[in-house]
């Protein structure tokens, strides 16, 4: 029997199994579902998650409980016991080839949820989201990153030259504040969207109070991430911020009536005491992680533990975050003296390495780190008291950010790892705590507070070394210890590649040229990445200077499986991707943080290389020959390929409008575009009205995140997306465009033959691999725009 008749029989034997539960008078009596639906669902959720009887059990436990919420702990026990389910239902060949991952698991559970009569929303007070990311997003390649160059072009500009013991003070302490302060700044974060949101909620639905409906956007463009020059004394940055966005409001509402007013400040009032203290909790960065087989358990840390971790030549250090005998932050003085001290005199013991550690995968350190000595054990727990790590050593920022990355990075535990490269400052962030654009957010405040603290030390005395340095745990490893560690299952390979390629200014004119023609088209930058990004997938060919270099390596018997399984992966390549898109899901309601939207471009049915290559040819025949009929046709076929192009942005904005409001938004938009493609309009019809987190979650393939233009005073340069630990995700691309309007592109390569490459030694083949995928989108992109301007501003005179 092979993988597939093997999970064709599994899915069968869950099917009779709970098809048989489902139908029970039990069931029928808390169900809200016909039996044909019934029906439909069952087959659905066997096909998804073959996991023997154990959803039949768990449909039955839920069918008793009563109320339409079950208690935390019974959610979690449940979706563990499909996990193990799955896992025994399966061999591991079928597993891994055919089981959608987490995603799918929870989707399953939600489903059963439905047959019992239960409502899956309630089952996940956090959202969705919340509960998907300490099951899925565990691994150290769910990490993302953001680089910021602020810190040092401001005190290169100012000829400061800080000491290091200066500089790695400057940090600590932005990172003391930032965690004592966290709870402010993200009461910050809730308290303007939530506000925002109900405004205009209450507004919209009059036509003279609509100005309030952008509000949001107009606080986002003027947003402070730092302390201005009208900062007021013992202004901490989040009280600073709370009375500009104060202001704001003031300004922006001296017009609102009195009665919308007072309706306003009850409904936020009401939000502000059931939801500010749940986000809070949800969202706390004092916490550590502790893994189990299947999730990740949030444990939180007392204030009184508090500590910034710090990595200086391989050692591990740990420097209080509280002054001595208080929950108040550390004193500036403290900490400069500790670090003097350690500085003077680091730890005598040999550095231990942590990184087998931190690149096991989580399921297995349960198991991992129970077969350690308890005196090693003690040593490795005593690092879970710092959420904040900063590791001080040095990065040759050259590198592109995922691999500035692997370096000392404690166990994975915590949410926030700061890696110097002595130009910048890398932010190495777990999805579980930050998604991208909160990160980037953190990472800017950072910065701004790091450099404060920098030019307060620069005026002062010469630091004297404290007669005691930082604890720095004695982590030796014996023998044995090591060769569990060497043999623990590790995470996926990575391969990256970075760009700035592309030219942002033609596709900024080309949307433009398409306003020009028809206000109504809507189509963004992210789209055109998209559209472009399945156009390559399936035309991409390496150059020849790569594929001379594998043909040459098919070779050398060490390299042959791997080259080989380089030629499976441009083969499978040749497809249209479903790319997963991240969605600002925060507004209205900040503890949804994200709606993961699946988009796959219907390059097929819009032929869209087809028209492209048509209207290209047509308008280079009229150009030469200058015939009527010719431009005529050219002008024909010029009109129905922008039609498309605009009918595919607003199929894609229907799609995020969706994503973000969990409710279908209306299609008249694209009924005023002229001559839209019946394909588009199928395509549209066949958007669903809500939208479904975890359906896309298993769909998607890769992953494109791009957080957009940054601020014109922000100092972020870099950002890499995380992917999630379903190993059918094999890329993970990043965009972000500076505030000189340089757009970084990265490419995070998961594909099998990274691994097999970098475990004979090859990591330069694996790069170039990626470097060449990369480029050639790029490249490729970049020629699509020219041409496709081109196309636009194609028109004959007939004068």
């Amino acid at each position: 029997m092979d993988s597939q008749q093997q999970f064709t029989a599994a899915s069968h034997l869950t099917a009779d199994n709970l098809r048989s539960i489902a139908r029970s008078i039990s069931i029928s009596q808390v169900s809200r579902l016909s039996l044909p639906e019934i029906d439909a669902v069952v087959d659905q959720i066997s096909r998804v998650v073959p996991a023997g009887n154990v959803p039949g059990v768990i449909l039955s436990g839920l069918a008793k409980l009563t109320g339409r919420r079950p208690a935390g702990n019974v959610i979690k026990r449940d979706v563990n016991l499909m996990f193990r389910g799955v896992e025994q239902a399966l061999d591991k060949a079928v597993f891994s080839t055919f089981f959608a991952g987490p995603a799918a698991v929870i989707w399953g559970y939600q489903k059963l949820l439905e047959l019992a009569g239960k409502d899956p929303q309630d089952a996940f007070p956090e959202g969705t989201w919340q509960f998907y990311v300490g099951y899925a997003l565990r691994e150290d390649t769910a990490r993302h990153a953001n680089e910021t160059i602020g810190f040092d072009e401001t005190l290169n500009d100012h000829k400061i030259n800080l000491p290091p013991i200066d500089r790695m003070t400057a940090w600590v302490m932005a990172a003391i504040h930032i965690l004592h302060s966290y709870p402010e700044l993200l009461e910050n974060e809730w308290r303007e969207r939530v506000s925002l949101a109900l405004l205009r909620d209450l507004t919209k639905v009059n036509p003279e109070t609509r100005q309030f409906a952008d509000l949001y956007s107009q606080w986002e463009r003027q947003r402070p991430y730092g302390r201005g020059p009208d900062v007021q004394s013992q202004e901490t940055y989040a009280s600073y911020r709370k009375r500009k966005f104060d202001e704001f409001m003031a300004e922006s509402t001296r017009d609102l009536p009195k009665e919308l007013r007072e309706r306003w400040g009850k409904q936020f009032q009401r939000a502000r005491e059931i939801a500010l203290p749940a986000y809070q909790r949800q969202m706390s960065l004092a916490a550590y992680l502790d893994p189990t087989p299947y999730n990740e358990n949030m444990v939180a840390l007392p204030r009184q533990s508090w500590h910034i971790g710090l990595i200086w030549r391989g050692h591990y250090y740990l420097i209080p975050a509280c002054a001595p005998n208080s929950t108040r932050p550390n004193d500036v003085s403290n900490v400069r003296s500790q670090i003097a001290a350690l500085l003077a005199s680091p730890a005598n013991h040999a550095p231990t390495s942590l990184i087998p550690l931190a690149t096991t995968k989580r399921a297995s350190l349960p198991s991992i780190l129970g077969k350690l000595r308890p005196e090693t054990s003690q040593q490795l727990e005593a690092l879970r008291c710092a959420p904040i790590w900063f590791n001080a050593d040095g990065r040759p920022r050259h590198l592109p950010l995922a691999e500035v990355r692997l370096t000392e990075r404690a166990l994975g535990d915590h949410g926030l790892t700061l890696i110097d490269t002595g130009s910048s400052m890398v932010f190495d962030q777990s999805h579980i705590f930050f998604d991208g654009a909160w990160g980037s957010a953190v990472a800017e405040i950072m910065t701004l507070e790091a450099l404060a603290w920098a030019v307060y030390l620069r005026g002062q005395p010469a630091p004297v070394a404290g007669s005691v340095r930082p604890y720095a745990p004695n982590i030796e490893l014996n023998e044995e210890e090591k060769q569990i560690l060497a043999d623990s299952p590790k995470i996926v390979a990575e391969a990256s590649a970075e760009s700035i390629g592309l030219d942002l200014k033609k596709i900024l004119d080309l949307r433009k040229l398409f306003k020009q023609r028809n206000d109504q088209i809507r189509i963004t930058v992210n789209d055109i990445l998209v559209l472009y990004r399945a156009i390559h997938a399936v035309s991409y060919k390496p150059n020849p200077e790569l594929q001379a270099s594998l043909q040459e390596a098919a070779n050398d018997p060490q390299l042959k499986a791997a080259v080989e399984a380089t030629i499976t992966a441009f083969e499978e390549s040749l497809t249209n991707p479903a790319i997963l898109i991240p969605v600002d899901g925060s507004i209205p309601n900040p503890s949804d943080r994200l709606h993961p939207m699946t988009f796959e471009v219907p390059l097929e049915e819009l032929e869209i290389t087809k028209l492209h290559e048509r209207a290209l040819s047509l308008l280079d025949q009229a150009r030469q020959e200058w015939r009527a009929e010719v431009w005529d046709t050219f002008e024909a076929t010029q009109k129905h390929y922008l039609a498309t192009i605009a009918g595919f942005g607003e199929v894609s904005a229907r799609a995020k409008d969706i994503a973000q409001s969990g409710e279908s938004t209306s299609s008249g938009a694209l009924r005023l575009l002229a001559h839209v493609p019946m394909a588009l309009q199928r395509l549209l019809d066949a958007i669903p009205g809500k939208f479904d987190v975890l359906n896309d979650l298993i769909k998607g393939r890769e992953v494109l995140s791009n957080v957009g233009a940054v601020a014109d005073t922000s100092s972020l340069a870099r950002f890499i997306t995380a992917k999630d630990d379903n190993e059918k995700k094999t890329l993970a691309w990043g965009v972000i465009t500076d505030a000189n309007g340089v757009m970084h592109v990265s490419l995070r390569d998961f594909r099998p033959h990274v691994g097999m490459f970098i475990n004979v030694g090859r990591r330069d083949l694996a790069r170039r691999i990626a470097n060449d995928y990369l480029e050639s989108y790029v490249n490729g992109l970049n020629r699509f725009i020219s041409e496709l301007t081109k196309i636009t501003q194609g028109r004959h005179s007939r004068q």
